[in-house]
């Protein structure tokens, strides 16, 4: 399977309350596998079950890069030597980080492009996220996205990233 598949497999499933756990035991046990913890953020580590499960080979390679800071996962992974681009591309993992007054912070967010509709607009599989979009949220879902150059305040894209 690859991963777009994989991870679409986990669409509509929910957390409990505060990011405690999981509704679905399975995905529990899969975000546990990977060294989530109950309180954690947990859409740079939902990517980091479906890498293992799509890339089973790269396990090792990339196990302990995906962190609960979405920001410090897209570094961790440039770190490493995965080259990051700002043009979306089907099966990448998508980085953004939140922007305040035209400043950026240490908050982000990430997802995996599931499919590309342009070079600026694409749609994305993310967990902790919610309806109406936000990085803050409690199910797994598939969103419709852009990059942005310029923003105040809200999300950025800061890369796509294929592994």
């Amino acid at each position: 399977m690859t991963l777009v598949e994989i991870a679409r497999r986990d669409v509509g499933k929910r957390e409990t309350r505060a990011n405690s756990g999981f509704e679905d035991k399975d995905l529990q046990k899969r975000m546990e596998a990977v060294g989530w913890q109950p309180g954690w953020a947990w859409c740079a580590a939902i990517q980091e079950v479906w890498a293992w499960e799509a890339y089973p080979d790269k396990k090792e390679a990339i196990k302990g890069l995906f962190v609960p800071s979405a920001v410090n996962t897209f570094r961790n992974l440039v770190k490493a030597g995965y080259k990051s681009s700002m043009i979306p591309t089907e099966g990448a993992f998508v980085y953004w980080q939140k922007y305040q007054n035209g400043s950026p912070i240490w908050q982000g967010h990430a997802g995996v492009v599931s499919k590309v509709v342009s070079k600026t607009e694409f749609y994305s599989i993310e967990g902790n996220t919610n309806e109406k979009g936000s990085r803050e949220g409690t199910s797994v879902l598939e969103k419709h996205r852009f990059v942005i150059p310029e923003v105040d305040d809200g999300l950025k894209v800061i890369g796509f990233i294929t592994i």
